[in-house]
């Protein structure tokens, strides 16, 4: 348990604490350069000093601690395209060119096609950075990853949520390098040309690979589960289907990770075994091993998931080469540390995070799982490793999935039990079809159609697990400093596990309790916050009155506008709502005008605020006039020709005007 002692593991915490210190700081080049000359001049030093007096002394250890946390502040730094002079926002002008090359297909919205854009030019300059670019699909253009691409459009900053506690979309996209999106009008001119590059030559392999499966032998939805299950493709993988594997709690099987590696690792041992007898047969099965687990990571698109599987497995094959011990806590700090070298923000990575958590929890419970699930029956031994397993991988990941997810499923257990062997045995198939589809394609049809039935009955079962819906567990308010409270009880717990004992029961009770007072501390600066919230709902309106921790919700469309009201609770630890239907008055600390599609606000109060909804075709001069409002709101329900001319018409007036369009939701507290 003790495995703080190998080195690498410090200075592990050392960059992670620097990448986090560069992303809340900011630091200049200049200010990042005096850390690292410092901490290079101490660690030198007391190097020297250490190799003298032959003696350790510990300002050593701090500045090497130091040492680590400038390099990742640094490592931080220089992954931020948007830090180079080359980046191509500092190039834009009033009407701009964009040449790039297509470097990734994202899942497509109801309208548009979206794609990652790389460029290499803006107005005849060179340049660098990523754009995410949204094509409509009635132009019918036919984009593929490797295509070079000219854009006639000035890139905009991504916008921020536009309405609060919800998955931060931009955010995201930051932590991949891409600050700036290009939405293409229906009218607007695109210019696609076909390239020869290292992305085509990928996508046209991973193409044929995907093509090669008889369709025919799948049902549509089957075959792109199989497809995502194999390679990641994930973007014509159905909702209802991701959202019933999520709501099961074994989404974790549709991500390529450690379980799928570690199968293909295993077959290819097996099928290199004879090369052990010769001279140099070792570092043969080494070369190989790496060419394949590599080669796989490219075509699945170099996920977090995979590539931290990959680099892990990749240490253990080189342990084997070197006849070394390989301790498994230095090769998950290890993969770790090359993996934050490679990509510094894969630590904001939610699937970083959580394969991690897992295979942290798999590691540190396996002497107990080990020693739980004997028995000299092999089906009740595998059984019950298993669902250990499971369960230890499950408190991994427990507070991360309440804090990002919101949602615990209570069967876990029983669908993790059916669908990671079965998932197993459609992988492994799923390889197997590989070959055969392109050498014995009769073969392949019968293959393919048991692994169509394999998927079926998966998906039948996963359909009958969150049937039951008393089950899942759902709209958890969660948040950071919880996660990191909920952290310390299972440390406590783990500890105590390992040492059975009554007094080390005192750590339990205590972060029990610690635990406790935070969510209620929480909670009570909740009930503190009480505010009226426009949201921002494309066609629909949403507007939400809440007072000491009980909401009210105003809406036209409960369906359009769930998902919102969700995030909100979630995030303001909401302990009772209500949805009504809209109002045209509403009384929160100022007067508010509510003024809907058919324009009428004769009203002998005089509203402090207006918020104007479904395109009311009303005279805005007029009604400053009569009103004379402190503060004009249009919310997402609106025509852009009509926020557009609202807003110049209170420009002129001189009254504050908030589209949410535009601006995203509007708080009144």
């Amino acid at each position: 348990m003790n495995f703080i002692k190998f080195p690498i593991v410090p200075i592990l915490f050392g960059l992670l604490i620097g990448i986090l210190t560069q992303n809340f700081l900011k630091l200049t080049l200049i200010e990042i350069g005096i850390s690292i000359g410092i901490s290079v001049i101490g660690f030198l030093l007391f190097y020297f000093y250490n190799q003298k007096r032959k003696k350790h002394n510990h300002l050593f250890t701090v500045f090497t601690f130091t040492l680590s946390i400038s390099f990742g502040i640094f490592s931080s730094f220089s992954n931020n395209e948007s830090n180079s002079n080359k980046h191509f926002s500092n190039f834009i002008l009033e009407k701009n060119i964009i040449q790039g090359l297509v470097i990734e297909k994202l899942k497509p919205t109801k309208y548009y096609n979206k794609f990652i854009i790389k460029t290499n030019g803006i107005n005849s300059n060179n340049c660098i950075g990523k754009i995410i670019c949204y094509i409509p699909k009635e132009l019918n253009k036919n984009i593929e990853v490797g295509n070079q691409i000219k854009l006639f459009k000035t890139p905009q900053l991504l916008q921020e949520n536009f309405n609060p506690n919800q998955f931060n979309y931009s955010n995201y996209l930051n932590k991949q390098n891409v600050f700036h999106e290009i939405k293409v009008k229906d009218s607007e001119k695109v210019i696609i040309r076909s390239s020869s590059n290292g992305y085509t030559f990928i996508n046209i392999f991973k193409s044929k690979l995907l093509n090669s499966y008889p369709i025919e032998s799948f049902k549509k939805d089957n075959y792109n589960l199989l497809m995502a299950l194999l390679f990641g493709e994930k973007t014509e993988l159905s909702k209802d289907l991701s959202n019933n594997y999520a709501n099961a709690g074994i989404i974790h099987i549709l991500a390529i990770s450690g379980l799928h590696i570690a199968l293909i690792y295993g077959i290819i041992l097996w099928l290199t075994k004879p090369l052990q007898k010769l001279r140099k047969g070792k570092i043969s099965i080494f070369i190989i091993s790496l060419s394949i687990l590599w080669f796989y990571a490219l075509l699945a698109g170099f996920s977090a998931s995979i590539v931290r599987a990959v680099v892990m497995f990749s240490i253990i094959a080189l342990a084997k080469v070197l006849n070394r011990q390989n301790n498994v806590y230095n090769s998950l700090a290890l993969s770790a540390f090359v993996l934050l070298l490679i990509n510094p923000n894969y630590v904001f990575d939610i699937g970083f995070q959580l394969s991690f958590a897992a295979v942290l929890s798999i590691v540190i419970f396996q002497p107990l799982v080990r020693k739980y699930s004997y028995s000299k029956y092999y089906l009740i031994r595998e059984t019950k490793s298993l669902l250990l397993i499971s369960l230890v991988a499950q408190i991994g990941v427990l507070p991360l999935t309440l804090y990002y997810f919101g949602q615990f499923p209570l069967l876990f257990l029983v669908a993790n039990v059916v669908a990671i062997p079965l998932s197993s045995v459609i992988l492994i198939l799923g390889l197997i079809l590989i070959p055969l589809n392109f050498l014995l394609p009769q073969i392949a049809i019968k293959v393919s159609i048991f692994v169509n039935y394999l998927i079926e009955v998966m998906n039948k079962f996963t359909t009958w697990i969150v049937q039951f819906e008393s089950f899942i567990i759902k709209n958890i308010a969660f948040h950071e400093v919880l996660v990191f409270l909920m952290y310390l009880i299972i440390a406590s717990f783990i500890y105590f596990a390992y040492f059975p004992k009554i007094k080390n029961m005192k750590p339990i009770l205590a972060t029990v309790i610690v635990f406790q007072f935070g969510y209620f501390y929480l909670t009570i600066r909740e009930e503190n916050n009480d505010e009226f919230v426009i949201f921002n709902i494309m066609k629909s309106n949403l507007f939400v009155e809440t007072k000491n921790n009980a909401s009210v919700f105003y809406t036209n469309n409960i369906e359009n506008s769930k998902t919102t009201i969700d995030a909100y609770i979630r995030g303001k630890f909401v302990k009772n709502y209500k949805v009504e239907s809209l109002k045209n008055a509403y009384a929160f600390k100022k007067k508010i005008l509510c003024i809907d599609s058919i324009g009428i606000y004769k009203t002998t109060e005089k509203p402090e605020v207006v918020i104007l909804t479904n395109s009311p075709k009303i005279n805005l001069n007029r009604l400053i006039s009569d009103l004379n409002p402190k503060q004009i709101i249009a919310d997402g329900s609106n025509f852009k020709s009509y926020v557009k001319l609202w807003k110049e018409t209170c420009v002129k007036e001189k009254i504050p005007f908030h589209a949410t369009a535009e601006k995203g939701f509007y708080i009144i507290n």
